[in-house]
């Protein structure tokens, strides 16, 4: 078969097509490999050049390009949150509320903002420009992948799940409306955003279980969860954009509802929490896979070879087509370099 470009390889991948080689698709957030390529220890100057350089190399589609933070620090946002950006990372230190009483009336100002926002005409250009000068960046058609939050996950970072659960039981229709108004939002964003062209994939996403299973009940899912997922999904297709949905952690308890909700494809298949790509390829066979390679054990502490025999096996379980070869969710800092540079081999040379 003739060499496809980035942009072909990754459409016809999700379309189940032939290719010519399995695509790559993954998170950098790795100095290693930055290193690598670029011959020289990361600096304020030289880190985003070096990220777009190792994207461009290893993968033919990727979503969060991001590069270290210099100047690490904490920031508080206009409603009070408080954060602290790392090197490699962030998290959220503190919320301007501690009960389920101060979450409430938190909640109460969080619809009224949701409601009111609208995606006006500057914050759709700066969408569209963000996305074109990440392609620009990296030189060359890799297929850019942005997020959209079906609305759970930011309530729960928001909330914490502790205080999230307590207020899910006292006041199940104040967080109903509350999601409810999220999703709404993020739906007349899909509409204003979507463009199959610039954008044709998107990633909607919500960390819905951990090891062992979902982390809220299933029951839960599907009257606060699944109706939205469907909805937003909808909203992006309508425009012709595939949506591949994220979520790490045990989700073969709820794939049917996931499914049903109308994915096109499902990141990042975390092997350690039990899942598998070859049970996911024959249950589910419509959807297209991305992930599989573990980055929790085998990335970090695997020799080359060892990553070599598992990136083959996740081909061949995949049965070569529908199949984006990469992490279970992203290569961070952790991850070897060589082991980097095994699973590109594999990608480039193997055929099941």
């Amino acid at each position: 078969m003739v060499k496809l470009s980035k942009r072909e390889r990754v459409m016809r991948t999700m379309a189940f097509q032939e290719t010519d080689r399995v695509p790559l698709y993954d998170i950098i957030d790795n100095d290693a490999i930055r290193v690598h390529y670029c011959g020289e220890e990361m600096t304020p100057e030289n880190c985003w050049p070096a990220e777009y350089k190792a994207i461009r190399i290893l993968l033919d589609m990727t979503r969060s390009p991001m590069a270290p933070n210099f100047s690490p620090g904490q920031y508080v946002t206009e409603d009070g949150f408080t954060y602290y950006n790392a090197r490699d990372t962030s998290w959220l230190e503190k919320r301007p509320f501690d009960d389920t009483d101060g979450l409430a009336a938190y909640i109460m100002k969080d619809i009224d903002r949701a409601r009111k926002w609208q995606p006006d005409a500057a914050y759709i250009e700066a969408e569209h420009k963000r996305a074109r000068d990440i392609i620009e960046a990296i030189g060359d058609d890799t297929v850019l992948v942005l997020e959209s939050d079906v609305g759970l996950d930011q309530a729960r970072t928001k909330a914490g799940i502790e205080l999230l659960s307590y207020i899910s039981v006292d006041e199940p229709e104040l967080v109903s409306e509350w999601l409810e108004a999220l999703n709404e939002a993020e739906i007349r964003k899909a509409h204003a955003i979507a463009d199959k062209e610039l954008l044709p994939v998107m990633l909607t996403y919500t960390d819905l279980a951990c090891k062992s299973g979902p982390i809220f009940s299933p029951e839960f899912y599907r009257k606060e969860f699944f109706p939205r997922l469907k909805k937003l999904n909808n909203a992006y297709q309508e425009h012709g954009v595939k949506c591949l949905f994220h979520s790490d952690g045990n989700l073969m308890s709820i794939m049917d509802d996931l499914v049903a909700a109308d994915i096109d494809g499902i990141n990042p298949i975390e092997t350690m929490a039990g899942m598998s790509i070859g049970e996911v390829r024959r249950r589910w066979p419509k959807i297209f896979i991305t992930g599989g390679v573990d980055v929790s054990q085998l990335m970090v502490y695997g020799t080359p070879d060892e990553v070599r025999e598992r990136c083959k096996k996740a081909i061949d379980e995949s049965c070569g087509v529908g199949y984006f070869l990469g992490s279970t969710t992203e290569l961070h800092p952790a991850v070897k370099a060589e082991n980097i540079l095994a699973m590109l081999e594999v990608g480039h040379s193997y055929k099941p």
